[in-house]
């Protein structure tokens, strides 16, 4: 009977769930039982719920695969005269009670100048005029695991405003960037060292 108990135990101790999304970063070994089969680009890149979008979204190629998320315009409190349009995904999470709550998983978020235009996209480190920057986090509930700046050695990093409309509050626009991971962040060594986002595009509210 001892036996028996100790294995529900064991067993319940596994099942139990958990908040943290999936690893992403597997190692790209071949596996050890067929030798032949190794990680493709779609097995490491990770993908999650885009939300309901009811402000809005963006949209792209997360280096391999299709990327969407719920989006959202606002203007940042230090600097009015530019707008942030940011981005969240989500990953499911299984109450005790077996009830599914939905929990912020990613976010990518753009500085840009508050005019129609294109502009460059730099790392976040000493602002320019007439330019813009972007970072994205991988998060559990609101803490963000790892971040991903811009990787300056990439010359086709740039998002542009193509419509911007203050009397409707709406943004809309395109994206491309290449990232690359902050090694200042522990544990960074378990996530992709560079992450791109291609043929972006956002459809956002703007939230006062």
């Amino acid at each position: 009977m001892k036996q028996l108990i100790f294995v529900f135990l064991i067993v319940g101790y596994l099942l139990w769930p958990s908040c943290q999304h999936a690893d992403i970063n597997t190692p790209t070994e071949p596996d050890p039982i067929d030798s032949s089969h190794t990680k493709t680009c779609e097995d490491t890149i990770e993908i999650n719920y885009s939300g309901e979008m009811a402000q809005g979204y963006l949209k792209g190629i997360k280096t391999c695969r299709d990327w969407t998320a719920s989006g959202r315009s606002f203007a940042p409190v230090t600097k009015p005269n530019h707008i942030i349009i940011s981005g969240d995904t989500y990953f499911p999470h299984i109450l005790t009670n077996g009830d599914t709550v939905f929990l912020y998983a990613e976010n990518l978020s753009f500085r840009i100048p508050k005019q129609a235009g294109k502009f460059p996209i730099i790392s976040p480190v000493g602002y320019l005029p007439d330019t813009a920057t972007c970072i994205f986090s991988y998060l559990e509930v609101d803490i963000s695991l790892a971040d991903w700046l811009v990787d300056d050695s990439f010359p086709g990093n740039e998002v542009e405003i193509t419509t911007l409309d203050l009397t409707n509050k709406r943004v809309k626009g395109r994206f491309n960037v290449h990232l690359k991971i902050d090694p200042s962040m522990a544990g960074f060594e378990h996530y992709p060292s560079k992450l791109y986002f291609h043929e972006g595009e956002f459809d956002v509210e703007i939230i006062e």
